[in-house]
């Protein structure tokens, strides 16, 4: 069936293509050269939130981290807590084997939506769609990082999804969590993930050890850590909280979404 735009969806498509304030990524060419499987492509964006489906090989992943790297930070802008810097770079993407050949001769030209360009013939105002390169000759590194344009950006991957009682840090501090700070949105994240699983959550917070935390959360009287969610509730209330820790105006990009998610969350009726 051949989905339908509501009237929130036109509104929001029309907000997003008229908004030049935020810096909003709206274009990535891959005009010359190859990364992995990936050439010659060129996707543009004309809504707040974008899906990227295709067979296994076809660049998906691919896309997602050149969208990631449209971007720099402010030194102490918001970063995920195991990272080390607050933006990303192709070297956190593009990562080679000893024996492989690293990609050169790539040229990524990046289109933005912004209101204060430098003006030029093609934007008098300084308002508009204005467009930034990044290059890798043959040879050489990666150019300009530090011109790209400021937006925080947060990358979720696969990992999200892994249980807490399977991964080795968590296990390994699994009694030397304690209760963090209040973040301030707890309340939200926890409406949320009740919203989309169906349930009533009592209470959401983090417990806290070094750089790393579990959730915790109060349903129906009984109380439970990440170590005893399942993959999808867990992602969720680390999804959830990630999109409230990051702020407005962040680039969010997470890869294989549905990862650990039923068709009837993914779907709602």
């Amino acid at each position: 069936m051949k989905y339908r735009e509501s009237q929130t969806d036109k509104s929001l498509r029309k907000w997003f293509c008229n908004e030049f304030s935020r810096r909003m990524l709206r274009r990535i060419e891959l005009r010359h050269g190859q990364l992995r499987g990936l050439s010659k492509m060129d996707i543009k964006f004309e809504y707040p939130i974008s899906a990227i489906a295709g067979k296994n090989g076809a660049g998906k992943s691919t896309i997602l981290a050149l969208a990631s790297c449209a971007y720099h930070n402010e030194k102490n802008g918001f970063k995920l807590a195991r990272r080390n810097n607050p933006y990303y770079t192709f070297s956190d993407f593009f990562i080679q084997h000893g024996s492989e050949v690293s990609p050169e001769g790539i040229e990524i030209r990046y289109g933005f939506a912004h209101d204060k360009w430098k003006p030029t013939e093609q934007l008098p105002t300084g308002k508009g769609i204005g467009h930034q390169i990044r290059r890798k000759k043959v040879g050489g590194k990666w150019s300009d990082y530090d011109s790209r344009l400021k937006k925080p950006v947060v990358f979720l991957g696969i990992e999200r999804i892994v249980p807490h009682s399977e991964r080795s840090q968590s296990r390994s501090y699994s009694k030397s969590f304690v209760d963090g700070k209040p973040k301030g949105w707890e309340d939200d994240v926890k409406d949320a993930v009740g919203h989309i699983l169906g349930k009533k959550y009592d209470e959401f917070r983090y417990l806290e050890y070094s750089k790393y935390s579990l959730p915790i959360v109060r349903a129906n009287g009984t109380t439970y850590s990440g170590f005893n969610m399942g993959a999808g509730e867990n992602a969720l209330f680390e999804i959830f909280s990630t999109m409230y820790s990051c702020g407005q105006g962040a680039l969010l990009v997470i890869d294989e979404i549905e990862l650990g998610l039923h068709a009837d969350v993914m779907c709602p009726q």
